[in-house]
């Protein structure tokens, strides 16, 4: 690997590692404020306009956990598509034409690698919100609880991987 790549990818894995335990404690503390607040009574909707509203928030987090954040991870992090990228798309992904194509792809897939995990992380954090405002609209604990529970469990699951990181640049 390029000695430069090799320098921002320890750049980069620092800047990673620092973004993902600030999500992890925005996170925690969406936990210890969901804990915090009282459940609301229902004076502003129905025990069955709230079910109906879990279940719109329910079917949300787990499209996102199952589908976008697997599709995000799969086409940002796949170092296969930056591999097999052609000069002139390379040259569309902002490589200039002098550079060494294999120092280009190089960068090109540690952008991509930055963005595929922060894209994960903020949507792993988002079904942590979906558990505050169950609580706001006054959902049990329960479910407020695996709200952020499985937002808890996807950024402990997804932290930035140097190992892979690195194996994916040295295969370029």
């Amino acid at each position: 690997m390029n000695p430069l790549i090799e320098e921002i990818l320890a750049r980069q894995l620092r800047s990673l590692r620092r973004i993902h335990a600030v999500i992890l404690v925005l996170v925690l503390v969406m936990c210890a404020g969901a804990i915090l607040i009282e459940s609301p009574s229902l004076g502003f909707a129905s025990p069955v306009t709230l079910t109906w509203l879990e279940v719109v928030l329910a079917l949300l987090g787990i499209a996102l956990v199952a589908i976008i954040i697997p599709l995000s991870r799969r086409r940002l992090l796949n170092p296969d598509m930056v591999r097999r990228a052609k000069s002139d798309t390379l040259q569309a992904w902002g490589v200039p034409q002098e550079i060494d194509p294999t120092i280009g792809r190089q960068a090109i897939f540690l952008t991509r690698y930055t963005a595929g995990c922060v894209i994960t992380w903020g949507l792993g954090a988002s079904v942590g919100l979906y558990g505050l405002i169950a609580r706001l609209i006054g959902s049990s604990a329960a479910v407020t609880a695996g709200f952020l529970a499985l937002a808890i469990f996807v950024l402990v699951l997804l932290p930035p991987r140097a190992d892979r990181a690195r194996e994916a640049l040295n295969g370029l």
